[in-house]
């Protein structure tokens, strides 16, 4: 995107992200390949950068009617969304809806959800079914732009069932964190391999609790794991 609004000469912009750490490395990103020749800042909850050329800003402050009020509606020349599929979401609604810039250009590796069907919810619509440059994960792999990997889809106990539902009972509960599908699970991995001495890996829960009962039963079989969900900081 940054060689992008080079080419095109924009010379106000804003990045628009969803995570602080996300927006300083754009950033640094930018700071290559446009060197010292524009003005660059954060917009955070911890900076207040408005007046810079090129500016990098969270969408949880951004989209506060407070920081808005601070902008014209044409004081971006164009404006940038990272993880575009985000854009569906009221708080990126009301950017989109106040920003009159000479172009939106939306990145994202998951353009296609589930709730594509739902009005409003569309990222091809929201963005005029305009393409810019697509490039699917096979061709990726192909053209040596991503680490490759093997995907093996592993059978879940008979025991256990999934449901998506939110509140299940304690006995379903019990039946996810029991000692037959911890060892079930680290006996797959051992079995499918890993780089390296020993295993390192992220394990994806269905909640919180699942989270932190898996995790201690696998500290107590001697592996180093933690749980982390929304409550952890940054």
């Amino acid at each position: 995107s940054a060689f992008a609004m080079r080419e095109l000469g924009f010379k106000r912009v804003l990045f628009l992200v969803h995570r602080n750490q996300i927006a300083k490395q754009a950033k640094k990103s930018y700071r290559k390949v446009f060197g010292e020749k524009v003005s660059m800042g954060l917009v955070t909850g911890n900076y207040q950068e408005y007046d810079r050329d090129f500016v990098f800003a969270t969408i949880q402050t951004l989209s506060k009617d407070d920081t808005l009020s601070k902008y014209d509606k044409t004081a971006f020349d164009a404006i940038v969304i990272d993880e575009a599929h985000h854009s569906s979401a009221s708080s990126y609604k009301r950017v989109l809806e106040y920003f009159t810039p000479k172009l939106w250009l939306g990145m994202t590796a998951t353009p296609d959800k589930r709730d594509d069907n739902l009005e409003g919810r569309n990222i091809y619509e929201i963005f005029n079914h305009q393409i810019a440059y697509e490039i699917r994960l096979q061709q990726a792999m192909e053209e040596d732009l991503l680490c490759p990997f093997h995907y093996f889809g592993i059978t879940d106990l008979s025991v256990v069932r999934d449901t998506k539902a939110k509140n299940i009972s304690e006995e379903e509960f019990n039946k996810l964190i029991c000692d037959e599908r911890v060892k079930h699970i680290i006996e797959q991995s051992e079995y499918y391999g890993y780089s390296g001495d020993r295993v390192k890996g992220l394990i994806f829960c269905s909640r919180k609790q699942e989270c932190k009962e898996l995790s201690k039963k696998f500290n107590d079989l001697g592996y180093r794991t933690v749980a982390l969900s929304g409550e952890d900081s940054e």
